[in-house]
């Protein structure tokens, strides 16, 4: 197939699969997702963000992990997604910038010629990164549709015209067998019922093609029961399935498990005292997240699953 063909092949499913009624298509939807629809419309609208009440910053954004975010400049990665981009501001600001900046690189690398699906792709940041990096093409989905218009309006922000986002559920994918290199999982499986986007996942990749995944990791009790003291900013769902290695164990019946690494063991600190974050991204760096079975406390983890 060429180029072109393959291409033009995934624009043309997208269309002929593209919701033409969101209203009834989400009243046909389970409780859950109508839960996460409701929830991310809000979180990811930029116009609510920026004319939040101080009742509804504490009550929906108290947990970001940017420590600028509420500067009165309105110079961060809470109002302006540009800032995802910048690799000094996520080490300087974001409690989790290691791991952003890491995974962000990864992407990186592996978009080169590759067809990328990302799923729940939220504003579409991880989506760009591919699409900038010489993807053929890059197909964001996500329940949202708030999402997606605002995955758009950063896409064309960026000049990028290889990527394309729609409204999609990422448990009954419309696409076809064997379509993508890569699939990018990030912080979205424990939204979702994790076994049955294995399967649909394992189906849509083409042989020796790789999911690369960043996800909470949900042993540690402090950060769990830390998770239970933000209910307005997590579903019902979501809080009762952060992964935990039995979640990679069903991963295996489908997928090799590789280059797992793991994050943020102190540096999720830094949200109370801001200028410790360097500290503890250095500990965690080079001591803590090294050090094994205490590693598996960290607040975050990577990791890569290659297709059977």
């Amino acid at each position: 197939m060429t180029f072109n063909s393959e291409v033009e092949n995934i624009k043309n499913l997208i269309h002929k699969n593209s919701i033409k009624d969101l209203t009834i298509w989400f009243d046909d939807l389970e409780d859950r997702k109508k839960d996460e629809i409701i929830l991310h419309d809000k979180l990811r609208d930029m116009d609510f963000r920026k004319s939040a009440s101080k009742e509804d910053i504490k009550k929906y954004f108290s947990n970001t992990k940017i420590l600028n975010a509420f500067n009165k400049d309105g110079k961060s990665l809470y109002l302006n997604n540009q800032f995802w981009f910048d690799s000094e501001y996520l080490k300087k600001n974001s409690i989790s910038g290691l791991s952003d900046i890491y995974f962000n690189n990864r992407i990186a690398q592996i978009a080169n010629d590759s067809v990328v699906l990302d799923m729940a792709c939220g504003f579409g940041r991880e989506s760009i990164i591919a699409a900038k990096n010489n993807a053929k093409l890059v197909v964001g989905i996500d329940l949202s549709s708030r999402s997606i218009e605002e995955a758009d309006q950063l896409a064309k922000a960026n000049n990028v015209n290889n990527a394309i986002f729609t409204v999609a559920d990422c448990e009954n994918l419309f696409f076809k067998d064997k379509t993508f290199d890569y699939v990018i999982c990030a912080r979205m499986l424990h939204h979702i019922k994790f076994e049955k986007v294995m399967q649909e996942v394992s189906r849509v990749l083409k042989d020796n093609g790789k999911i690369i995944c960043i996800e909470a990791l949900g042993i540690n009790p402090i950060i769990n029961i830390y998770r239970q003291m933000t209910p307005a900013q997590r579903t019902d769902w979501e809080k009762s399935n952060i992964l935990t290695f039995k979640h990679i164990k069903i991963a295996k019946k489908y997928f090799y498990v590789e280059n797992m690494r793991f994050w943020h063991l102190l540096s999720p600190l830094a949200k109370f005292l801001k200028y410790i974050l360097p500290l503890t991204n250095f500990l965690d760096k080079y001591l803590l997240t090294k050090i094994p079975i205490l590693n598996r406390l960290s607040w975050t983890f990577s990791f890569e699953l290659k297709k059977k």
